[in-house]
């Protein structure tokens, strides 16, 4: 009875998702001053130094050694060996990030100095005064270039991010599910004969599954944590049954009692989906990138 409780908690996968390393200890972000007297961001090509070239997009040298050291700091701070290839994976965070900059550009996005300057205002407020706040600076690899060049990207992203969500949210499908989960196949088969013979699925799941009634609340494509399980799911109709399925955790069978492509998704799964969205996205435009490597 634990298993099949502890299945429904566990069927959705949650995982972390950042398209880039945040730079270490940087305040929350917020609030919108006056103008400041730092220079104009750019996302276009510079003569900087770099290490490559995605769709237009330069990664300059001082940005990958700033997130590689920011990879080691925070595995240290965590107790955790630094990675392996720590440039590797921070390197690979930069592209991704850029990826996600280039996709911005095309789409419409366009520097802002003045929202460049709402970011950096409180920030010098928050850590106490313009000298503090080039200390600040220095201690986490930035100059002032370089920080207003990593805020124009992160605004660049968050564009990028939000765009890609609205237009593949609305498409997002969902079905009311329905599980029975046994030990034995010939569990679920006896299930399956009742049912054959004319038995209501839910009332039968009820039986079976005491505490949450086999019940598996509303499941959007892509979140099961198997795949197997979630292509069953989504051929079936409404009122439909899943032939029986193998899982380490036994022998399933889903019974969709509804669907839908309208109906809003709640906060945790919207979050989990929204990842998705954009964990697919970066690997097709990865694969169709045209990067150059000048390392």
């Amino acid at each position: 009875m634990t298993k099949r409780f502890l299945f429904a908690a566990c069927l959705v996968c949650f995982f972390l998702a950042g398209c880039a390393p945040e730079p270490t200890a940087t305040p929350t972000l917020s609030a919108t001053p006056e103008n400041t007297a730092t220079p104009e961001p750019t996302l276009t090509p510079t003569p900087l130094p770099s290490v490559a070239i995605v769709n237009g997009i330069y990664i300059p040298e001082e940005d990958l050694a700033r997130e590689t050291e920011n990879l080691i700091r925070a595995a240290s701070d965590l107790g955790s060996d630094a990675p392996e290839d720590a440039r590797g994976e921070a390197l690979d965070a930069l592209i991704d990030q850029a990826l996600l900059i280039a996709y911005a550009r095309d789409s419409g996005y366009v520097s802002d100095p003045a929202a460049i300057d709402a970011r950096i205002l409180p920030l010098v407020t928050a850590i106490g005064g313009e000298g503090a706040f080039q200390d600040w600076q220095r201690q986490n690899g930035y100059t002032a270039e370089s920080f207003r060049r990593a805020l124009d990207a992160e605004l660049a992203v968050a564009f990028a991010r939000e765009k890609l969500i609205a237009e593949a949210l609305p498409q997002v499908e969902q079905i009311h599910a329905y599980q029975i989960l046994t030990d034995s196949k010939s569990e679920a088969q006896g299930y399956l004969d009742k049912l054959a013979l004319g038995f209501d699925f839910i009332s039968l799941a009820r039986t079976e599954d005491t505490i949450s009634g086999g019940d598996l609340d509303w499941i959007a494509r892509g979140v099961l944590v198997y795949p197997e399980l979630e292509d069953a799911l989504f051929a079936l109709g409404p009122g439909e049954t899943t032939p029986i399925l193998e899982t380490e955790l036994g022998f399933h069978l889903l019974y969709a009692a509804e669907r839908s492509t309208d109906r809003p998704l709640s906060q945790q799964v919207r979050e989990t989906v929204e990842r998705l969205i954009l964990s697919n996205w970066l690997e097709a435009a990865r694969g169709s990138a045209d990067l150059q490597r000048l390392d």
